[in-house]
């Protein structure tokens, strides 16, 4: 991950900039520029990373570390610099075009209203940005403020054909969708504009006209055959007219694609595994998220969420095998320690769960439920004073929790306090839990693995 350069302490300094740093300054922004057009990434953000050290208010070394985390698609990263430059120069007209372009990317239209707002005051003249305005408020199905927008367009700048489609497609999403020979005459013109496509096919499928959005979308892939929002809109019409295969292949293609964004991806994977256990669904996710991990070779997120994917699928030991390859990225992703440490256990590896709990506690020291882990892995490699010290460490932090107070009673019984492990059993069931295993425990009195 590119990180922007700079602490807190380092910003609130604001040094002023002597001759030799001027020079410094200059040498590394041309380097990193120079890094830049070689594509060698990493060593141009290492170059701006230093200037910025330097001097920390550069709006340009920002705009570079925004657009070389944008070519690689990392947008949170692109985002967080480009806000920086913005903030530090608001006027350079630039550095709005690449926060607009971000957001289309994202398909973040909201946002993207506003910076087309900003732009058209830096811009007054330039007809296309009230025109992008009026698209992303269509895009974000305001059909009425889109509509007013195009109005506008027209007054500063005269009728168009482009502003007529425009209209159009606005008006479309008000009423009740297309008739066949509106649609015949979209696929019979020669248009080339992609999204206008992408938007009549949603209006169709909202109407349930799926085969007429098909066809619509099928002339958008002729156009762009690599664009994943094609893809997407593909798969979703595949779906509703029961064609599983296809669907399936085409969120294969959008997947396969770098320009997705990850956290997309992972949107659509978690929801492929929510709702209903489905065996056909947990296997196509499984295939999605194993493209993902192809694609994004360096990011945590994918390989911890292929991770849980195998985990669904009933495969431990795949999945322990992924969360430790998380793990050598970044130890910053609590849940995957929870899942190491479950899997862990569940696999009879407890000199390793008590390793990886070690680990775990020394990043979050506060999260009670890795020293019942910690506890459990101990108790079963024959530690039990150890396991009592965790468990108890615990119930510090969740003192109500059932699960803890009931293996704080299986510890205190395997030890030889039979009665205090008893009264802890008791006290677990009046705190909400009434296991099979747990009544069977109070009622004969004994230890039950």
């Amino acid at each position: 991950m590119i990180l922007l350069t700079g602490s807190t302490s380092v910003f609130a300094q604001e040094p002023v900039v002597s001759a030799t740093d001027s020079m410094a300054i200059k040498t590394l922004f041309f380097a990193g520029l120079k890094e830049k057009l070689n594509e060698n990434y990493p060593k141009a953000a290492e170059n701006f990373d230093k200037l910025l050290k330097i001097d920390p208010d550069n709006s340009a070394a920002y705009f570079e570390i925004a657009t070389l985390n944008f070519r690689q698609n990392k947008l949170m990263e692109s985002e967080m610099a480009i806000k920086k430059a913005t903030a530090l120069s608001p006027n350079n007209i630039w550095f709005w075009k690449l926060l607009a372009e971000l957001y289309k990317r994202k398909g973040d239209m909201d946002n993207l209203v506003g910076v087309f707002d900003k732009l058209i005051a830096l811009s007054p003249d330039e007809d296309s940005y009230y025109f992008d305005k009026s698209n992303a408020l269509l895009l974000a199905g305001k059909e009425d403020a889109a509509l007013k927008g195009y109005d506008v367009l027209e007054k500063k700048f005269g009728p168009s054909d482009a502003l007529t489609e425009a209209r159009q497609r606005a008006s479309m999403g008000k009423d009740d969708g297309l008739d066949k020979k509106e649609v015949e005459k979209i696929l019979a013109e020669n248009v080339k504009d992609v999204k206008g496509l992408l938007y009549t096919s949603g209006v169709l499928i909202q109407k349930n006209q799926n085969a007429e959005a098909l066809a619509v979308l099928k002339k958008a892939k002729e156009l762009e055959p690599d664009n994943f929002e094609v893809d997407l809109a593909m798969a979703d019409v595949y779906s509703a007219l029961k064609n599983n295969t296809e669907a399936q292949i085409s969120l294969k293609k959008a997947f396969g694609n770098t320009m997705m964004p990850v956290d997309q991806k992972v949107k659509i994977v978690v929801m492929l595994l929510g709702g209903k256990k489905d065996q056909l669904r947990v296997d196509a996710a499984a295939e999605l998220a194993m493209i993902a991990t192809k694609v994004h070779t360096d990011d945590p997120k994918v390989f911890a969420l292929y991770g849980d994917v195998l985990y669904q699928q009933g495969d431990l030991q795949g999945a322990l095998t992924q969360f430790q390859s998380v793990l050598k990225m970044t130890d910053q992703l609590y849940a995957v320690w929870e899942q190491m440490l479950n899997i862990q256990t569940s696999l009879g590896l407890y000199k390793d769960a008590i390793r990886t709990a070690d680990d775990a506690l020394s990043v979050y020291p506060n999260q009670a439920i890795l020293y019942y882990y910690m506890a459990l892995a101990l108790q079963n490699d024959n530690q039990n004073a150890l396991a009592l010290t965790n468990i108890k460490t615990a119930l510090q932090l969740d003192a109500e929790n059932p699960l803890y107070i009931e293996y704080y009673g299986d510890v205190l019984f395997l030890k030889g306090d039979k009665d205090l492990g008893l009264a802890q059993w008791k006290k677990a069931k009046s705190a909400g839990s009434n296991s099979e295993k747990l009544n069977k425990k109070i009622n004969e009195k004994k230890y039950i693995q």
